[in-house]
Parts: C-alpha cells; sequence; structure tokens
C-alpha cells in the first residue's frame, strides 16, 4: 500500500477527474448547489439557475421536497420565481431525500428537485436536481444549466405551485413494503438528526413492530445536524446502552452511519461490506460488481477481494458512484460517509432503506455487528481532516499542497497514502491519511496538517 505504487496512481487520476470537473462549474459541487441563503446562496442566481433548467430540460411538472430548515420556504420562492407559467410545480413537503424517484413515479413528474443541504450545519442550504428517472443530473448537463446562465431571461409571468401531502403515504408504504423479518429482536436507538427522516422512521418501525428509541427529533429550523445526526456519531455513543444497535441519518436521510454493540462507528464501508455479502449470498450481486468511492478504507479494498467481488472506484461524491453503477450495471455502491445505493430499489441513496437492508441482512446471518466486522474487516488507521477555507482552492494550490504532501511520503516512505481534495458540499479542504500502523498514520498526518496550515496562513 504505498503511495508511490500504481494504486496510488490509480487514486491520483480519480482525484484529478474529480478536481477537473469542478474547475468547469461555477455553482454546482458534488451534491447540488449549497450556501448560505442571502449570502453565497443567493435569490437571483437561484431564479436564473430555474429559468436556465427549464430551457435544457423544458419540464413541464415539477416535484419539491424539503428538509426541515427554516430557510426552505424563502428557496422554494425563489425557485418558483425562475420557472414560467407553462411548469406546473407540487410541494411535497418535507420527506427524505430517497422519496424523490418513487413521486416522480407514482405522480409521473418530469424534475424532481429537493431543497437540502443534506449534512451541512442549519445556516447551509441546497438544491438538488433529480431527473424524470429518479437520478441526479450529471455534470454535462449541470454545465449546460451553468452556461445558460447568462442568456436566460426571467419568465413575465410565473408558475403556480400546489402543496400535497399524498407523497408522506405513498412513501411510508413504499417502505413498509420493502422487507418482513423480526424487527423485535433489535434494540434500536434512532438519531434523526433534527432532519427530513424525523416522522416517518418513527411511523415506519411503529408499523414494523419494532423495540426503539429516537434522539434528535424536534426540528425547530435552525437544529438539524446540530451535534446529531451521521456527522456526529458521538450524539448515539453517548446515548446508546450494551446491546443496542444505533441508526444515525443526516438532514436529508441520504446518509446512514450505526453505531454497533460495541458503542464503534459503523460507516459505508462496513454497511457495504455487510450489504456486499448479503445481497451475494441471496443472488442479487450481478456480476459481483461493488462501487465504491477513493475514501475508502484499504482493509475495505482487502474485504472485497477475499470475497471474490469486483470493485469499482470512482471519484468522491455519490452521483459518480450512481453513474458508475449504471454503467456496470452493478446493484451496489456507496461512499464510506454512509451515503449507499441499492440498485434494485432505487437510483439514489435512500439511509431509512438501507437501514431495513441492514438489519436484514444481520438477520440472516444471525449474527452482531460488530461479530460481522471482526471477522470480515479488517479497517486501516486512518484520519480524515477538514480544515476550514474562506473559498475553495484552485487548481493551482491544490497542485501545490499536493507536491508538499507527495515529497513527504517519499522522504518518510509512508506505507499507506493519502488523499487531498476539495469539499464539494462547502468551503473545507479534506485531508485523508491512511496507513499499516497508527503510529505511522499519526505521524504523516500531524507533519502534513501543519505543512498545509503554514502555506495556508
Amino acid at each position: 500500500m504505498n503511495v508511490k505504487n500504481t494504486d496510488w496512481k490509480k487514486h491520483e487520476e480519480l482525484s484529478n477527474l474529480l478536481k477537473d470537473n469542478f474547475s468547469l462549474k461555477k455553482y454546482f459541487g458534488t451534491d447540488g448547489i449549497r450556501g448560505i441563503p442571502g449570502e453565497s446562496l443567493k435569490e437571483e442566481i437561484v431564479t436564473k439557475i430555474f429559468s436556465s433548467v427549464e430551457k435544457i430540460l423544458a419540464p413541464k411538472s415539477v416535484a419539491i421536497i424539503l428538509d426541515t430548515r427554516e430557510s426552505c420556504e424563502m428557496i422554494t420562492e425563489w425557485i418558483v420565481k425562475g420557472f414560467s407559467e407553462e411548469v406546473s410545480i407540487t410541494n411535497y413537503g418535507i420527506l427524505p431525500s430517497g422519496s424523490m424517484p418513487i413521486l416522480l413515479e407514482t405522480f409521473n413528474e418530469d424534475l424532481g428537485i429537493i431543497i437540502s443541504a443534506s449534512h451541512n450545519p442549519s445556516e447551509y442550504n441546497g438544491i438538488k436536481l433529480i431527473d424524470k428517472n429518479g437520478s441526479k443530473l450529471d455534470d454535462d448537463l449541470e454545465i449546460q444549466i451553468e452556461s445558460e446562465l447568462e442568456r436566460v431571461s426571467l419568465p413575465e409571468n410565473n408558475a403556480k405551485i400546489k402543496n400535497s401531502t399524498k407523497g408522506y403515504d405513498i412513501y411510508l408504504q413504499y417502505l413498509k413494503n420493502v422487507n418482513e423479518f423480526k424487527f423485535g429482536k433489535f434494540d434500536l436507538i434512532i438519531d434523526a438528526a433534527n432532519g427530513s427522516a424525523f416522522k416517518i422512521i418513527e411511523d415506519l418501525l411503529s408499523a414494523k413492530n419494532a423495540q426503539f428509541n429516537i434522539i434528535s427529533n424536534n426540528p425547530d429550523g435552525k437544529n438539524i445536524n446540530d451535534n446529531c445526526g451521521a456527522t456526529f456519531p458521538e450524539n448515539l455513543q453517548k446515548n446508546i446502552s450494551n446491546g443496542q444497535v444505533g441508526i444515525s441519518f443526516d438532514g436529508d436521510a441520504d446518509r446512514l452511519i450505526m453505531v454497533d454493540e460495541n458503542q464503534q462507528v459503523v460507516n459505508g464501508d462496513l454497511l457495504l461490506t455487510i450489504l456486499s455479502k448479503y445481497l451475494s449470498e441471496k443472488g442479487n450481486l450481478n456480476g459481483d460488481f461493488v462501487v465504491s468511492t477513493v475514501m475508502s478504507n484499504y482493509g475495505f479494498k482487502l474485504a472485497m477481494n477475499d470475497f471474490g467481488f469486483k470493485l469499482i472506484e470512482t471519484p468522491v461524491g455519490d452521483k459518480y458512484v450512481a453513474e458508475a453503477m449504471k454503467k456496470n450495471n452493478a446493484k451496489l455502491g456507496g461512499e464510506q460517509s454512509g451515503h449507499i445505493i441499492l440498485g434494485d430499489f432505487l437510483p439514489v441513496g435512500d439511509a431509512l432503506l438501507t437501514c431495513l437492508l441492514v438489519l436484514e441482512a444481520l438477520d440472516y446471518f444471525d449474527v452482531s455487528i460488530a461479530d460481522f466486522r471482526k471477522k470480515y474487516l479488517m479497517e486501516y488507521p486512518q484520519k480524515l481532516t477538514n480544515i476550514e477555507l474562506s473559498k475553495s482552492l484552485n487548481d493551482e494550490e491544490l497542485e501545490f499542497i499536493n507536491q508538499i504532501a507527495l515529497e513527504m511520503s517519499i522522504k518518510l516512505d509512508l506505507d499507506g497514502r493519502y488523499l487531498i481534495r476539495n469539499s464539494g458540499t462547502e468551503p473545507l479542504l479534506r485531508v485523508l491519511v491512511e496507513a499499516r500502523s497508527q503510529e505511522s498514520m499519526e505521524n504523516f498526518s500531524e507533519e502534513l496538517l501543519s505543512k498545509i496550515n503554514n502555506y495556508l496562513n
């Protein structure tokens, strides 16, 4: 696992691919458009974007869903101003992101809009676009939409919007029908992140006669992801008792992170390991393909190799995972961060769906998460550090920092790897270091972060 080998070169190529995509786009990141409303996310830009969307995609009907942020209503108004009166818009209310493909199919909508900044803090908000087939827009379409911004004119007569509660019942019924097993054997504690899953997860598990408690399920518009949810598993860890299984979502419930019976965090790598083995045994892992990103732990790659599965790696971002799955007709893919896509069910990640399938797999194997991990997944010491930036680094700055890291890795003969990239969702520099030993990882990470901070300051 040395940085100078071909495996590292592949990581470098994938990272550069993502960088190139970013350099071509001003507003769209790895998961739609995000920013602070009124500051980095402005009314004029949002309105123009959707005038451009109408010109490029020509939807006649649009479905909108929201998370629990207080700015969602305002952004909805901005979006409506961008569409002409020829477009019919329906607001289906607060729903997890995974519901959108189901709504589009059920109600024959042409375009889906998810107003959410996912795992970001409450002051942020964002917009995700979902095509008629339930998939996120690819980079080419996002580039086309942005290229139209300077040429579009706002409509004289705006679209009308209506509200509907029908989507909630449709989505809830869909989840109820996913599977049947003895939910009662699990003692669950749920962290709803004060987000879009806060009500539906309670209705779902009650219908399943599950044994559960829910925390962080009182959204007030400002507390979404606030020291809770998938990006803050410590909230579960401090509330969980021995023997309980912890389940945490992020703000729009497209990301699942769990806590096992020993209070250890279960990330997307372990979830993929559980699901890949289960789907394979059930004959539902087409071609033995599994898709993940460059962020996945080396131990996960070894597990996939031990299982005899064909691992396909992509740049960071679940949209790239979904695209690779479609290209290879793969049935399973995901990210270490907890985005899991189950191709036989939905073309996007859905944490509630993933939760149901993981519990089904554990019931099938009749094993605890902790015991499954011990048997099948030897994770390499890994550390991810997020450095706050005033704005994302340009390609030249990112290249310089990567050169610093490369020279360090050669000098210290790092038996591991690093990955340095701009976040695609917020102004952060993400620095991942992984090594065979904890000591080597910690030492390299500490020195690298010191050099990066010296350069930035």
